[in-house]
């Protein structure tokens, strides 16, 4: 009787939207429902190819005006039941947006990728100079698509799975190291024993270094693109995340995810500056000096950048590439996108539409200049396999041939001649 008085009293009222057991819906509740419905709106759009979608109001209720409500205590929507939306989803932190190469409304051009075949069985092992970059495997932060930056996760099942695959290839492909270089990070430095394990070489030299370390996200490290996107706002967010120069906001002396924090590895740390205002507050706690280091508190990719490419041409460069060694890199997505930046002259504008799947072996000649891959007897294509984002056509381009080239095939060619002379008749 009081719906219908309700109906007749209030205009637009309908009395199917009233659920004698529901319950006031939480903030919390409500944010949750809004985040669900969001992907899947953005799913229906992508679905319909509806390029022109307007997005939702950051004041509505989370169901595109539809209500929202709660049956028997469970928040329900009043539409979108498409079953992919059940799953909560979130895209890899690392991959970084952009409309560099959206501008332009161009076709994409197929990316001339070079991938070396399989060798045959006893094929002569990699004797060149060569540079193998590889990206740590999987760990759980990247499952649930949080920010990791310098949080000192393990690997995960697959993770470990990724690293054992990438050694796996590199041996049925001949390769052979010399020196290996590592962050400090668990992540990178498993997925190198991993590696050098299935290629059976754990005895090689290991270097590690903070400035292979992952960029460092400062007070987002932890939290998920959702809970950044609420907590700072959805355009905040795209700015940390595509600028190139843009530093997130910073962390705290005291939080655990500071690196100077971290007094197993800051010990060992002689290349960074001192921090007399750290080393002064520091000092007084502990009531006797305590000289501290300035870790970064933040960084933006154009930081990140800033010190890995100097360790690769200043250090790796010198005492091994420049020597002939054949070099293992395993390490983070950031600090390798620094030093594929300056090999292979990708622009700025490109670098945070490049992405790097875990696990995966580049193979940058010295000798051709060129990242290739590794074929690994599936058949299928690599660009299909893996997405290694827009500017993948910077990454992969075609190797260099120089005069070492034209007499090093004279050279094969002129070996079987030069065998037949000395077999005597």
């Amino acid at each position: 009787k009081r719906q219908k008085d309700w109906a007749q009293l209030v205009p637009g009222y309908e009395s199917s939207e009233v659920d004698t057991g529901a319950k006031r819906v939480t903030t919390l509740e409500k944010s949750l429902l809004k985040l669900r419905d969001e992907q899947t709106v953005e799913a229906l759009v992508e679905k319909a190819g509806d390029k022109n979608a307007v997005a939702e109001d950051e004041g509505a209720d989370g169901n595109m005006g539809l209500g929202v409500r709660l049956v028997n205590g469970t928040p329900q929507a009043a539409a979108f039941t498409d079953q992919e939306s059940e799953r909560w989803s979130d895209d890899p932190c690392e991959f970084e947006e952009g409309d560099f190469f959206g501008a332009s409304g161009e076709a994409e051009e197929p990316v001339p990728l070079t991938v070396v075949p399989l060798p045959d069985e006893g094929s002569d092992k990699q004797e060149d100079a060569v540079v193998v970059l590889i990206r740590h495997g999987r760990t759980p932060h990247n499952n649930l698509g949080l920010f990791t930056g310098w949080e000192d996760p393990p690997l995960a099942d697959d993770g470990v799975e990724d690293a054992k695959n990438a050694g796996r290839l590199l041996k049925r492909h001949g390769f052979e190291f010399d020196v290996v270089y590592t962050s400090w990070l668990t992540r990178a430095i498993q997925t190198a024993w991993y590696v050098m394990d299935e290629i059976d070489c754990l005895w090689l030299p290991m270097v590690k270094s903070w400035r292979l370390n992952e960029r460092m996200y400062g007070a987002l490290t932890g939290k998920s693109k959702a809970m950044v996107a609420n907590e700072y706002g959805e355009e905040q967010l795209k700015k940390w995340r595509r600028g190139f120069a843009i530093r997130p906001p910073p962390t705290s002396s005291y939080s655990l995810s500071y690196p100077g924090n971290d007094y197993r590895r800051t010990k060992y740390v002689k290349d960074l500056r001192i921090s007399w205002s750290e080393t002064f507050v520091r000092s007084l706690e502990a009531r006797k000096l305590q000289v501290h280091r300035k870790f970064p508190k933040n960084e933006s990719l154009k930081d990140c950048m800033a010190r890995s490419i100097p360790f690769y041409t200043e250090r790796i460069c010198n005492e091994a590439v420049n020597k002939g060694k054949r070099v293992l890199i395993t390490s983070h997505e950031n600090a390798i996108r620094g030093i594929l930046m300056h090999l292979c002259d990708i622009p700025v504008e490109a670098m945070n539409q490049l992405h790097l799947p875990n696990g995966l072996p580049l193979v940058y000649s010295v000798k051709g200049k060129c990242i290739t891959l590794l074929d690994d007897g599936s058949g299928k294509d690599p660009m299909d396999q893996h997405d290694f984002g827009p500017a993948a056509k910077y990454l992969f381009r075609p190797c260099e041939i120089t005069d070492d080239f034209y007499e090093e095939m004279e050279k094969k060619a002129s070996a079987p001649a030069v065998e037949k002379e000395k077999v005597p008749a």
